[in-house]
């Protein structure tokens, strides 16, 4: 078979099952019928664009595959790109990838991300042919809620959920936790607070209200009105902090999808107070348990999360592409 003068396009609805075949192949034979027939309900819920499933045709059938998919918040997910045993030439691999870095870049993406197994990281030759960097490994963690430690007395925290009142304030105070961030800082300055936090809205089913800025009360006079503290609200009062949640579908349970602490407020046990009166939230509220991913590189929240009974699930090996110049939005 001869590939290097295949065409790439995206693929017929006729080729969508081969496809995923395809695109899956590498997954042990056990899981493999699963997959694939998740991958063909996303599809067809719409969680999968169409137009973003790339394949080279040859003579007898499909040569290679590239799966990508769009992703609020100006970024994008691709998968490994997969060739056809019978196909020698690598090089369609590579050209399978830059096509879906173009097309995610046209649609204003910013960046693009692989999220893999570490036994996949051996087969990502053309997506670091292709300009991703390999940056870290993503740490998934899980606590049941049985056992919680008790909120502690201090400091006192008061949860202000997201409304369209505090959306200014809510922005600042979750850029200003990027400040000195452990959590992947390859990313910082990428994006704008407001396609973070659409990134963040498009993670499971999104409830405004648990999503909390974070108020401290440090006693009598602490930012007082007028003060002007970074990121204050109309009354003088800075917020310390942030909690974003999310719900995974199906009753699997939340997603701590991010929690971060002001510089000024930080190395105050701030951090693991807001986190205890997380997890007792999420208990006493709704009975499921509590999800979260950390970059293995971020050591002290490693530590707090497991000192304070979550439980690895699993890693991931995160692959990033950062577009320089993002395309503009077609209109």
């Amino acid at each position: 078979m001869t590939c290097r003068s295949l065409d790439i396009h995206a693929a017929r609805p006729d080729e969508w099952p081969a496809a995923f075949a395809l695109a899956l192949r590498h997954v042990p034979d056990d899981e493999r019928p699963t997959r694939i027939a998740n991958a063909l309900t996303l599809l067809a819920e719409g969680e999968i664009d169409p137009a973003g499933i790339f394949v080279a045709r040859s003579d007898t059938g499909l040569a290679g595959v590239q799966v990508c998919i769009p992703l609020r918040g100006a970024s994008g997910l691709v998968w490994l790109p997969q060739l056809d045993p019978a196909c020698p030439d690598r090089d369609i691999a590579n050209r399978l990838v830059a096509t879906a870095l173009g097309w995610l870049r046209h649609g204003g993406a910013k960046l693009a991300q692989a999220m893999l197994p570490p036994s996949d990281l051996q087969y990502a030759g053309a997506l670091i042919q292709c300009g991703f960097r390999h940056v870290t490994q993503l740490v998934y963690l899980r606590h049941d809620l049985e056992q919680v430690p008790p909120v502690p007395s201090a400091p006192a925290l008061r949860l202000e959920p997201f409304a369209p009142a505090n959306a200014a304030v809510f922005a600042r105070t979750l850029e200003r936790t990027y400040d000195d961030t452990l959590d992947c800082p390859e990313l910082n300055g990428v994006r704008t607070t407001d396609e973070i936090l659409d990134g963040h809205r498009g993670q499971g089913a999104w409830h405004p209200e648990t999503w909390w800025l974070v108020h401290v009360d440090d006693g009598p006079g602490a930012h007082a009105p007028g003060s002007h503290a970074p990121g204050a609200d109309a009354a003088g009062a800075a917020p310390a902090g942030v909690v974003l949640l999310s719900e995974f579908p199906e009753g699997y349970g939340w997603d701590l999808s991010y929690f971060g602490v002001v510089p000024e407020h930080r190395r105050r046990g701030l951090g693991r107070a807001m986190l205890v009166r997380t997890m007792h939230v999420v208990r006493d509220a709704y009975g499921l348990p509590l999800h979260l991913a950390v970059d293995r590189r971020n050591a002290p929240a490693r530590r707090m999360y497991e000192g304070l009974g979550f439980h690895t699930t699993g890693v991931r090996e995160v692959l990033l592409h950062l577009f320089s110049t993002p395309a503009a939005r077609p209109a």
